[in-house]
């Protein structure tokens, strides 16, 4: 019986992760969400008894405090697992190129706020949060959803020169998992960065200006693996990232790897 936090659980990859979690009756699995009374959060805590949506804003240090606190009372203050999995960007500004980046100190902080704001403040705001929690788990597991846009093999490999302030936050948050991993090993904990893949999450119809972008992506993707046909469904990612995760011990702690579980397959 383990018990399981992810935050931004209300859709995509993190709702994906509370789906599959939840199918076991044996575990605990608590969806942090801004919004806890959205439709799909309702819908997943009605059908799965084991579900607990959680109120908390991981950019805010006083509501993300407060989800621990509500997330102890309920699994007797302890947790197995924590799954970082908040991630904000500034869409109209994720095909912009580095030297697209304008003079102008506040439209380039609405540009690297959000990323940010999830990847790097919040990270240590949520981890900090549910520490207390994992120190009395049993498994003492915290992961990070991070990129293999952060990868600079990658980035050289395909020529992908975009989506820079994401990219900027995921790399920072890989260096705080290893200084996280260096700090807490020696009390047992071990903490991953994990790339889900190149994932689909859209919504409802993609915009054509989305599948045009998708098809450029693919092409320069391919450079780094030929045999890429796009991206792969949430079902997917989260089935192998968990397969990782249930394989995450003292060795792997502090790296960041693919849901593939190594350093190659990116996508």
């Amino acid at each position: 019986m383990s018990s399981y936090a992810i935050t931004g659980a209300s859709k995509g990859i993190g709702r994906e992760f509370v789906r599959q979690l939840a199918a076991d009756t044996g575990n605990t699995v608590l969806a942090i969400v801004r919004d806890p009374d959205s439709p799909n959060m309702s819908e997943l805590a009605s059908d799965h008894h084991n579900v607990h949506v959680i109120k908390g804003d991981v950019t805010d240090p006083k509501s993300i405090l407060e989800a621990a606190s509500a997330a102890a009372a309920i699994t007797g203050g302890k947790l197995d697992v924590l799954i970082h999995n908040s991630n904000a960007v500034d869409m109209a500004t994720m095909s912009s190129n580095p030297t697209e980046i304008p003079f102008d100190a506040q439209a380039v902080r609405a540009i690297f706020d959000p990323p940010l704001s999830t990847g790097i403040y919040g990270s240590l705001w949520t981890t900090n949060a549910f520490l207390p929690l994992i120190e009395k788990g049993i498994q003492k597991k915290i992961v990070h959803i991070s990129s293999a846009m952060a990868d600079l093999d990658l980035i050289n490999n395909t020529g992908v020169s975009y989506a820079v302030a994401y990219s900027v936050a995921k790399a920072g948050m890989n260096v705080q998992v290893a200084k996280y991993a260096a700090e807490l090993g020696p009390r047992g904990i071990k903490v991953l960065a994990l790339s889900p893949g190149w994932v689909d999450t859209w919504e409802g119809g993609k915009p054509s200006q989305v599948v045009e972008a998708e098809k450029v992506m693919l092409k320069q993707f391919q450079a780094a693996e030929p045999e890429l046909k796009g991206q792969i469904q949430p079902e997917e990612s989260v089935r192998k990232c968990l397969q990782v995760i249930e394989r995450l011990d003292a060795e792997t702690s502090g790296l960041l790897l693919s849901h593939n579980g190594d350093k190659e397959r990116w996508l």
